[in-house]
């Protein structure tokens, strides 16, 4: 068991490196308005918009800064 817990936090940090896109990698959307139709996101890093019904955004729209 003790082995196990490692294991899975280790499998944990992979999966989400490995289902982490680059449209959204650098993107930090920010909820700028809720009404009853949805919620309104803003991302500061690339400027892309978008309306969604629940939750984040799952791409980004904008063009990001290359570093």
């Amino acid at each position: 068991m003790l082995v196990l817990a490692p294991l899975l936090i280790i499998g944990l940090y992979v999966a989400m490196y490995i289902l982490r896109t680059e449209k959204t990698g650098a993107c930090k959307w920010r909820q700028v308005s809720k009404d009853a139709e949805g919620v309104d996101w803003a991302c500061p890093v690339c400027g892309a918009s978008a309306r969604t019904v629940a939750g984040e955004p799952k791409h980004c729209g904008g063009q990001v800064p290359k570093l």
